[in-house]
């Protein structure tokens, strides 16, 4: 690095002899890059430079250009900071090898937590051992931000514990339209129930809710995600929170069962998103995992899910022998024990749905404005306005909890007085029982500057299996591949900072291998995403 005046000049001479000494011994040229605050005709500002690189180390990157979960930082990645930080009062400059990752993240962090995008201004008032310990359960259940909004679902939440204190035996399935908040629900009782997360809950607010109906500490002695998983993987999963080994099995699942069966334990697991499994693995899951384990005398499971793996299948209620009785759809019926209770909590069917997304759509409201703008307003003083765009969200929602979050989104960017206008609920999303949830996505895509940017370079996260795709790289040749048939665009590294910037709330963010990896947030964008991907062919 050279911190001089006239500085590009010289780096440019760096590199050229370099390459020259390297064509002289017949060899490949070396790893080398010159990061330079000027170009050939520029000063620079005493100190100026490797302050703002120091500030961008210590505090993290202003624009997205890598995250804590990223253990280098590559120059391009510091040059793109240092010009948003600088802004016009001086350059950075590369000449050489730009990806080169030459520089320890000091904020990094191995073992970062899957979180919501949104969250980490939400979270950064906790502790790093609360934060961690916090998020990685919450993770656990594909919680999103609006996991820390959560608010009602008293009835459903006082069934559920209701069902743990009267059986010892059996499995209850949590179920929903897509978007219902199953994740959410079951997210936000893991967490409750954690002992090692109650400090969290505590700064947080969790903990503030009077009477609402939470689990026993320590109630759940493993919680486990199956999105994008194996049946083995999963049995480890559960098998390695029990203290169970099973690093010599060649069945995880048939001896995860009879370990349980031998040693006579009772214990309670938690399973979300097994509509989400890998496909094909979703029935085995089902039957030779957490329907075994229900099985057990003395052993519970509680599952969430769709009825099946597209969501189509919606619940039917029909007369048997003067009885009624409920098609609980394939992947339900899968998940039926031979013994034990066995009860399936509709999220559909809670009746305070519309009053709960009526709260939220205040809170979140409520929270933005507390910020105070450039200059000095605020978004959503009133509460009396805020009230009136919360019932009309909650009108339009149909009882689904993710068209309220996106709902939210497109109000947070308008002033609070669009509710005195006639019919100013036109600038919402579609009314979700009208337009459907696909239609709601491809309108809420509309409210970027550059929607075909935000879609095509979100559209391979929808194809993306495991934690999700590293941002540098892969994720921009994808894009750039997948667009090739429609916008024939190029996507930089620069384009998915922007996405993930700008776009932050349709995505989880993850940490694997030494660098941050993203995903969807949930599993309904990327049915759109994909949908949209293959029209035509």
């Amino acid at each position: 690095m050279l911190d001089t005046c006239y500085s590009g000049f010289a780096a440019h001479e760096i590199q050229e002899a370099v390459d020259r000494a390297a064509a002289c011994q017949a060899g490949p040229g070396m790893d080398l890059a010159v990061l330079v605050p000027s170009l050939h005709h520029e000063k620079s500002y005493s100190g100026l430079f490797v302050k703002n690189m120091m500030a961008a180390l210590h505090d993290g990157s202003l624009g997205g250009h890598w995250k804590d979960g990223d253990e280098f930082v590559t120059l391009f990645e510091m040059r793109e900071e240092l010009r948003l930080r600088l802004d016009d009062e001086q350059c950075a400059y590369v000449a050489g090898r730009d990806g080169l990752k030459i520089m320890p993240n000091p904020r990094y962090r191995a073992n970062a937590a899957d979180r919501a995008v949104e969250m980490d201004a939400l979270l950064a008032q906790l502790s790093d051992d609360d934060r961690e310990h916090f998020l990685r359960k919450a993770a656990g259940t594909d919680v999103g931000n609006s996991g820390w909004f959560f608010t009602g679902r008293h009835t459903s939440s006082a069934s559920l514990v209701l069902w743990l204190g009267r059986n010892d035996q059996g499995l209850m399935v949590v179920t929903g339209a897509p978007g219902s908040g199953k994740s959410a629900f079951l997210g936000r009782l893991a967490v409750l129930a954690d002992p090692g997360s109650q400090a969290a809950c505590r700064v947080l607010g969790l903990l503030d809710e009077g009477n609402e109906p939470n689990p026993v500490i320590g109630t759940f002695d493993a919680v486990v995600l199956v999105k994008n998983r194996r049946v083995d993987d999963v049995a480890r999963d559960i098998a390695y929170q029990l203290d169970i080994d099973l690093s010599e099995s060649s069945s995880p699942p048939r001896d995860l069962v009879l370990a349980l069966h031998d040693s006579g334990r009772r214990v309670t697991v938690l399973a979300d998103a097994l509509d989400e499994a890998e496909q094909g693995e979703e029935v085995f899951i089902a039957r030779d995992v957490l329907r075994a384990i229900a099985g057990l005398p003395g052993c519970r499971v509680i599952v969430g899910t769709r009825r099946d793996r597209d969501g189509r299948t919606i619940a039917r209620h029909t007369a048997v022998d003067g009885c009624e009785a409920t098609d609980a759809g394939p992947l339900i019926e899968s998940l039926r024990p031979r013994r034990g209770a066995f009860e399936i909590l509709d999220l559909d069917l809670d009746d305070d749905t519309d009053r709960d997304i009526e709260r939220y759509v205040e809170i979140r409201l409520a929270a933005r404005a507390m910020d105070v703008a450039a200059d000095g307003s605020r978004r959503w003083p009133t509460e009396r306005r805020r009230r009136m765009a919360a019932r009309e969200v909650a009108r339009q929602a149909g009882r689904v909890f993710l068209y309220a979050r996106f709902a939210v989104s497109a109000l947070e960017a308008l002033p609070e007085d669009v509710v005195e206008l006639p019919r100013w609920y036109g600038q919402l999303p579609g009314a979700a029982a009208e337009a459907g949830l696909h239609r709601i996505f491809g309108e809420d895509l509309k409210r970027f500057e550059d929607p075909v940017l935000v879609t095509e370079v979100l559209t391979p996260l929808a194809f993306a299996r495991g934690k999700g795709l590293p941002r540098r790289q892969i994720w921009p040749e994808l894009a750039t591949a997948l667009a090739e048939d429609r916008s024939g665009r190029a996507y930089s590294a620069a384009d998915i900072s922007r996405v993930v910037r700008e776009a932050g709330s349709y995505l989880i963010e993850g940490t694997e291998d030494g660098q941050s990896v993203f995903r969807l947030y949930h599993q309904s964008i990327g049915d759109f995403l994909r949908r949209e991907a293959t029209r035509g062919n």
